[in-house]
């Protein structure tokens, strides 16, 4: 695939993300690269053979609809690794978390159906990764594939949430985690984005999106990049992961 597209970052931009804990930017890859990538979206969300994770019935609106959400999608399609959303991500990321090199952690799609695709509720990453041991330096590029708006489900950010630690959750059956400490999420910021526009946000900080009421799919997808992590002591404790 071409190599040629290289956005850059807006002065100050890495000082916002220090401060906010995401940013984003209008463009990521290009309008044919979209086209590509819609087409093995398509190809991938009807395929039963990719690692997925679906949940369905009503989220914390109470909106019904579902998400699917397919892991490493590039075990089927191995160009995606190749694509320009993949390295331009890459690069970004490096610059935003102020280190040399990023090193790839896992790409994904998730798929809010038309008029059908329930909330996901707020939530920081990190407490889904398997780094109970160590604080993590990493962030995650978000780029749709179909304009987002708040009644589609862009993100949302809690600006400089990610100055807190891991928060404390709880998980409900057959249902993502959901935070189970008072936090104070009026003050996320909604991130419309046109169709290969990205958001970038740490990993600890609250993000969510709202339930797909538009008459248009959602289909994103999602990438994550890891920095040199720091000994945690003491270990996390997760006992909503079942650890104790």
């Amino acid at each position: 695939m071409s190599n040629h597209f290289s956005p850059s970052l807006a002065p100050g931009q890495v000082d916002s993300f220090r401060e906010r804990g995401y940013t984003s930017i209008a463009a990521i890859s290009t309008p044919d690269e979209v086209r590509w990538l819609r087409e093995v979206y398509d190809e991938l969300i009807e395929d039963e053979r990719p690692l997925r994770l679906r949940y369905g019935g009503a989220g914390p609106s109470g909106v019904e609809g579902t998400i699917n959400q397919i892991f490493l999608p590039e075990m089927q399609v191995p160009k995606l690794l190749e694509t320009q959303y993949i390295r331009n991500a890459k690069r970004l990321a490096a610059e935003l978390l102020e280190i040399p090199e990023a090193t790839y952690g896992g790409l994904m799609f998730i798929f809010k159906p038309a008029a059908a695709g329930r909330d996901t509720p707020f939530h920081q990453d990190e407490v889904y990764w398997e780094f109970r041991h160590q604080r993590c330096h990493s962030l995650s590029v978000w780029m749709p594939l179909d304009e987002v708006t708040v009644d589609s489900g862009c993100m949302q950010f809690v600006p400089g949430s990610q100055k807190n630690d891991v928060l404390r959750y709880r998980k409900p059956e057959n249902e993502p985690l959901v935070l189970d400490q008072p936090f104070d999420l009026s003050g996320a910021v909604p991130v419309p984005l046109k169709p290969g526009g990205a958001t970038f946000h740490h990993c600890r900080t609250v993000h969510g999106t709202a339930p797909n009421t538009s008459p248009r799919p959602r289909r994103a997808l999602t990438t994550i990049f890891h920095g040199p992590r720091a000994e945690r002591v003491p270990p996390l404790t997760r006992p909503w992961m079942g650890e104790s």
